[in-house]
């Protein structure tokens, strides 16, 4: 079925910081050719951090677009070539204020795969210490720790929204991983 379908080109159209937004062409297997609009992202990763063998860390940021306070995971979009678990031990230093001593790979996902090129990557982490990074510029964050099963709970009811946070805890939930 891939075959038939035929990139034409690709052109960025606007830039602002680490999101672009391009236009993508494409001959389609009937031979029409349409136009779509990617919003470039990238990879980004979700931290599920275990203070202890029975909590985990959540934080709140305000987040304009739902003119909301939102409770997730640590986590964050990678940077230009980054590997994802270095993001992730990055950003869980910068949000959650803890280095993880270990990492273990939860799932990887797109969040929405039609307009996205945004890849996700989740993780649980381990052995954590305080090792804190400075927060981005425009991030004000709340740190909570909360039993395991309240944080799934939360996922469940709509209380965590924010569609990497909900994977990770959900897929964790799912699926632990060993804890070797």
């Amino acid at each position: 079925m891939n075959a038939a379908w035929t990139r034409l080109s690709s052109s960025a159209r606007y830039a602002r910081g680490k999101l672009t937004l391009r236009e993508d062409a494409w001959r389609l297997p009937d031979g029409q050719e349409v136009v779509y609009p990617v919003l470039a992202v990238g990879v980004t990763v979700g931290v599920l951090a275990f203070v202890d063998a029975a909590r985990v860390l959540l934080i709140a940021q305000y987040r304009h677009l739902q003119g909301t306070v939102s409770w997730e995971l640590p986590g964050g979009g990678a940077q230009a070539g980054e590997d994802p678990a270095t993001a992730a031990q990055r950003e869980l230093r910068e949000e959650g204020g803890y280095r993880a001593e270990r990492f273990a790979f939860l799932t990887r996902f797109y969040p929405s795969n039609a307009y996205l090129d945004e890849v996700a990557y989740c993780y649980a982490a381990y052995g954590l210490t305080p090792d804190p990074l400075p927060a981005d510029d425009d991030e004000f964050i709340e740190r909570r720790v909360v039993p395991l099963a309240e944080a799934v709970r939360m996922a469940l009811d709509g209380e965590i929204t924010e569609s990497i946070s909900k994977m990770t805890l959900l897929q964790y939930a799912a699926r632990p991983p060993e804890r070797s």
